[in-house]
């Protein structure tokens, strides 16, 4: 749910909101691959891998929606064995993506038309991109349908809890008059958090059903009194 302190003050179309979102993260691309060399980055990495444990996914072709500079695409390949399409509405982001054996990326204009073919993937990653549309239900949609049968659906949102949510807001707002210098910049763009129960109803009203969630994140990476800012869900196309 669009949580209201996050509504923009003034109308506007969902490419002008999305394309402030990518030009945002344009930006940081020639950086941005060094962010998981950090705390608060690097515990996405690991969580995938929980997620994942035990699965073997040699010779499965995977999807990365909204990969970035491609970091998690190429952990799969390289650690599981698989093919993955990396796609970014960023060309910047993808200029910045390494080579790697079994990856690809490719630029995309929307995440909820991606041209790409019905059921062409085992799987399909989608980490911190859904808070970023104006419209999930549509882009897990899209995710649905290019996903096979019983096919893997990882995704992040954010967590609405107030414990959890409450500290990158606060931070958010106390050194928002510091311009460029405060923290927790992509609440600018952020436009939608969700609880478990939220999200879990979401999904299943998608067409998945949700198998693991694991929570992380808090202010500058640590959970504020174990809750975590963020969910990272395991789900299958049902």
């Amino acid at each position: 749910m669009l949580s209201p302190i996050f509504r923009p003050i003034h109308a506007r179309t969902r490419g002008a909101i999305m394309n402030d979102a990518v030009h945002f993260h344009s930006q940081q691309a020639g950086r941005y691959e060094s962010n998981y060399k950090k705390r608060a980055f690097l515990v996405r990495k690991n969580i995938l891998h929980e997620l994942l444990t035990g699965d073997d996914l040699t010779g499965q072709n995977w999807l990365d929606a909204g990969c970035g500079t491609g970091t998690l695409a190429r952990f799969l390949a390289a650690h599981k064995g698989c093919s993955v399409l990396g796609v970014d509405a960023s060309e910047t982001m993808i200029l910045h993506c390494a080579p790697h054996p079994n990856t690809e990326f490719r630029q995309i204009a929307d995440i909820c038309g991606t041209g790409l073919a019905d059921a062409a993937f085992d799987g399909v990653l989608c980490i911190s991109v859904l808070e970023y549309v104006s419209e999930p239900r549509a882009a897990l949609v899209e995710l649905r349908r290019v996903l096979k049968q019983n096919g893997s659906l990882v995704v992040s949102v954010p967590n609405s809890d107030p414990i959890a949510w409450s500290a990158n807001v606060c931070a958010y707002w106390l050194t928002r008059p510091l311009g460029s210098w405060r923290l927790s910049r992509y609440l600018d763009y952020s436009k939608h958090s969700y609880t478990e129960l939220d999200f879990r109803n979401l999904l299943d009203s998608c067409g998945f059903h949700t198998e693991a969630v694991r929570t992380y994140w808090g202010l500058r990476g640590f959970p504020m009194f174990g809750h975590g800012s963020h969910m990272m869900f395991r789900a299958a196309k049902v």
